[in-house]
């Protein structure tokens, strides 16, 4: 955890710096775009960590080791949606569609409140992730499930609010969310037949 920190923090910065235009025309550019789709890549890339977190329990395909490889993804997956969350965060907060209070206590409406319930729910699960070894030396290694699994009640939060927030959603965003939740639940359905080896 505590390099996600300072990472995040690192995020903040240079998703204000692009949201303000700072550096000339090519990074407004930049700012412009990431203003549109951070949200998108942090779904997609949310759903992405899903899906391979699913599959990193396979334990007829998979062998341990890449089991190992798969949960490194995995988390490599996680800390890319966190970053774009707060990069959206920022940029957002920059153009001044929404406040502090407004992101973070008290949103304005109820879709602006699922997208805040679910980042919040996204970073327990990123945190219990960072923390998994200790809640198993405590011997509760139930509680860590329990933490983690916020990250499947985060995520179709957050695929309403992708759709439901801001401007009209365009068709291959609509297009790229649909896809999304057809893989997870896919990966939802074969998940109990992957678990049937013991190695």
């Amino acid at each position: 955890m505590g390099g996600l920190v300072p990472a995040a923090v690192v995020v903040w910065v240079l998703g204000m710096a692009i949201g303000m235009g700072w550096g000339g025309p090519v990074v407004g550019a930049v700012g412009r775009f990431l203003d549109l789709y951070c949200g998108v890549f942090a779904l997609v890339a949310l759903s992405l960590a899903v899906m391979v977190g699913l599959l990193a329990t396979d334990r007829v395909i998979l062998t341990a080791r890449h089991r190992v490889r798969a949960q490194v993804v995995h988390r490599a997956l996680a800390f890319v949606a966190v970053a774009m969350l707060v990069a959206h965060l920022a940029t957002q907060m920059l153009r001044h569609r929404v406040g502090v209070v407004g992101a973070f206590l008290m949103p304005s409406s109820l879709t602006f409140a699922l997208g805040t319930v679910a980042f919040y729910l996204l970073l327990f699960a990123v945190a219990s992730g960072v923390l998994r070894g200790r809640f198993a030396l405590t011997g509760r290694p139930w509680v860590w499930r329990v933490l983690h699994l916020t990250a499947y009640v985060a995520w179709p939060m957050g695929i309403w609010h992708g759709l439901t927030a801001g401007r009209e959603a365009a068709v291959w965003v609509k297009l790229a969310y649909a896809g999304c939740f057809v893989a997870v639940a896919l990966a939802l359905i074969v998940r109990p037949f992957l678990r049937g080896r013991t190695s």
